[in-house]
């Protein structure tokens, strides 16, 4: 087995064990355990608990998705990158919104853990902002603030995946791709000059 695979399958289980048990209820014993490998592979790979959750929360957050569409996908039109962006985060929050609402939860009463945890946000904060800098100096978007208007959107899309479990069945079973369209074209529809 490679060592990216010994990694990944540590990576795997951390998610799976905290996504069940929160991060403080889980030790690394049981994370190696599940993981198939000791507990020294464990450290050695990451050197701490801390820096696992840390890697657990990057490689299970949009932020691959989003440095790939930013390299790689975007046109520069408008409206479509946003697409491609919404679709993408909100494609990755649905799939993690129960494992986003224990993290939340846990953070509340763990400070480190919400500093720790934070990091993903303000990426992708930071990520979008830039972007939206970029189509301001282009003339696409209002000259807004770009850090309020990425929390803006971003807040729409973790809002709508956070409240999946209270909303009314017909609205939880809108296509993301839908979801995503109608929240890209409120924001832009309040950002266009």
């Amino acid at each position: 087995m490679s060592e990216e695979d010994t990694r990944q399958r540590i990576l795997d289980a951390a998610l799976q064990l905290c996504s069940e048990r929160g991060y403080h209820g889980v030790s690394t014993r049981a994370i190696a355990a599940l993981a198939g490998v000791n507990e020294v592979t464990l450290f050695r790979h990451f050197g701490s608990k801390k820096n696992l959750f840390q890697a657990m929360l990057r490689s299970n957050s949009a932020l691959p998705g989003l440095e790939l569409a930013l390299r790689e996908r975007l046109t520069g039109d408008y409206r479509q990158d946003l697409l491609i962006l919404a679709t993408q985060i909100l494609t990755l929050l649905h799939a993690r919104h129960k494992e986003i609402i224990m993290l939340l939860a846990e953070a509340e009463r763990q400070p480190e853990l919400l500093e720790m945890a934070s990091f993903v946000p303000m990426q992708q904060r930071q990520m979008l902002s830039d972007y939206l800098k970029w189509q301001i100096t282009r003339g696409q978007m209002r000259p807004l603030d770009p850090d309020l208007a990425a929390q803006a959107l971003l807040g729409m899309l973790l809002s709508y995946c956070l409240g999946l479990s209270l909303l009314p069945p017909s609205l939880a079973r809108l296509p993301l791709e839908e979801v995503a369209a109608q929240f890209v074209d409120l924001f832009i529809q309040g950002t266009r000059p």
